[in-house]
């Protein structure tokens, strides 16, 4: 009733205002909505608490023209917050709603469960009504947390899953795993993928061995077909990778700690090896050469700032503090994310949000590590040797390592939540995908990944195992003769 008596006395200071002109049609569509309105009784109890004369001057009130522009100034902006304002703001958290368009599939609300629960949970499917359907109680919780998991999956309104997608596979840098990411995500999406020309012979999973790509080197597509993802070893070259790749094209690439780098391919591609035998007299082979690195004629090709190498700085502008940083800071123009190794798992996270991705399509089984590897050690002295010889690869990782580490503190706790979520899922993904080997051929096996505020469930099957352990090799070999059966096969129709 109070409200009611202070929409009464606003009325009684209208109406000692005398109102000029007729506004029928608004005054008909006033009395219809009037009627037809859920408040109607209210409007019907305040015309009984009013006079007559009151409702009369109220009328004349109604149907003048100032009346109108000030309802049509009202409605204006009540059209206005309503297509631009937040609906969380508009209402109050308990008299939230969460709506399911009819045919679409919703996770019943389950109490939180370890991450390597292999339970199934049950599933709702709405019924085609043909109307939105308002689910409440025990599911709205669910439909919050998948609401909460799309905004953290896609980290903005604007993301868009990002299909084009160039990652360049930089050696002894982790590539591979990654390299193994974009291949499933390719596969799984039948997207063309950039592909050397030959599927056999050393190095014939180069798109450029030493050199850029061109496209006398990769197999080509039908007509009307574009490329979508490259992954393969090659060395950048702007111009060459847009001349072949869709303008809208995300550049992605990885770097690690240059001493780190350094010992991995000295070990690997046997340079290490090789300087032992050249230096025979006792001495610390690789303390010696860090110390006269022009002393000694061995090859150098994996060790002398390779990183930077294969980013497409010239081996003569190794030591050209300008050209190098520069350089630098095109490629920081050009890609939109550069992955550290030694923050791989934080690096797959900002790939996925950077690329619009799942929490599935990031999942890996490691991949070429060398498993009892022996080590190299360097004094504080070789590294500083090492640090002037490799100037490049230290200048490069320094770069991206701080702006890194910039981007990863400004993500703030939200991320290292989702960091350690997805450690978690890979970690039991990973010891399904190893257990599974044990089974019988003829076995089947699915692995379901629950429902979490970071990631919607998924399951993983044999298959997906079969795609994360698969060697690099075997896996491309394949890959590129279904390529040329699929041009070849574009060929005979056209």
């Amino acid at each position: 009733m109070a409200l009611f008596e202070e929409i009464v006395v606003l009325l009684k200071d209208i109406f000692t205002w005398k109102g000029h002109g007729c506004q029928t049609t608004l005054l008909r569509l006033l009395e219809d909505w009037m009627q037809r309105s859920p408040l109607s009784c209210c409007f019907r109890g305040v015309k009984k608490n009013m006079s007559t004369f009151l409702w009369q001057r109220a009328y004349q009130v109604i149907r003048s023209r100032l009346f109108l522009l000030f309802s049509i100034i009202l409605l204006t902006g009540f059209l206005w917050v309503h297509f631009t304002g937040s609906r969380d703001e508009l209402l109050p958290d308990e008299r939230r709603e969460y709506v399911v368009r009819p045919n679409v599939r919703a996770i019943k609300d389950v109490p939180p469960t370890n991450l390597s629960d292999d339970s199934l949970p049950t599933t709702y499917v709405s019924t085609t009504t043909g109307k939105n359907s308002v689910i409440s109680g025990s599911f709205k919780n669910t439909i919050k947390l998948m609401s909460e998991t799309r905004r953290s999956q896609t980290v903005s309104s604007a993301c868009r899953e990002q299909f084009d997608v160039s990652f360049l596979k930089v050696h002894k840098a982790g590539s591979t795993t990654v390299m193994n990411i974009f291949l499933r995500f390719a596969i799984s999406h039948n997207l063309s993928i950039v592909l050397p020309h030959k599927s056999q012979g050393f190095g014939f999973n180069y798109l450029g061995y030493g050199k850029t790509v061109s496209r006398d080197t990769i197999v080509p597509l039908p007509r009307n077909e574009t490329y979508n993802i490259l992954c393969n070893h090659v060395v950048y070259n702007k111009e060459a990778f847009r001349s072949i790749l869709p303008v809208d094209t995300m550049y992605v690439g990885i770097l690690r700690e240059p001493v780190s780098h350094f010992k991995s391919a000295s070990l690997y591609y046997g340079f290490y090896n090789q300087l032992k035998k050249v230096i025979v007299d006792g001495r610390p082979a690789i303390s010696e050469f860090l110390k006269e690195t022009n002393m000694y004629k061995i090859g150098t090709y994996f060790v002398h700032n390779r990183m930077s190498y294969d980013l497409g700085i010239p081996p003569t502008k190794f030591n050209d503090n300008l050209f190098v940083h520069e350089y630098i800071r095109q490629l920081d123009q050009d890609y939109a994310l550069m992955m550290i190794m030694e923050r791989f798992a934080e690096s797959l996270v900002l790939l996925r949000r950077t690329l619009c991705w799942t929490t599935k399509d990031i999942l890996y089984v490691p991949l070429n590590a060398m498993k009892n590897k022996p080590s190299i050690h360097l004094t504080e002295e070789d590294v500083q040797h090492l640090s002037t010889w490799n100037k490049a690869d230290f200048q490069l990782h320094d770069y991206f390592r701080s702006k890194f580490d910039e981007t990863v503190q400004n993500q703030g706790q939200d991320l290292q939540d989702e960091v350690n979520s997805f450690t978690a899922i890979k970690d039991s993904v990973s010891k399904f995908c190893n257990d599974i080997r044990k089974l019988p051929s003829n076995s089947i096996a699915v692995k379901h990944v629950s429902t979490t505020r970071l990631s919607p469930g998924f399951d993983v099957t044999q298959n997906d195992c079969r795609l994360m352990t698969e060697d690099e090799l075997p896996m491309m070999s394949r890959l590129i003769k279904k390529a040329w059966q699929h041009y070849n096969n574009s060929l005979s129709v056209s």
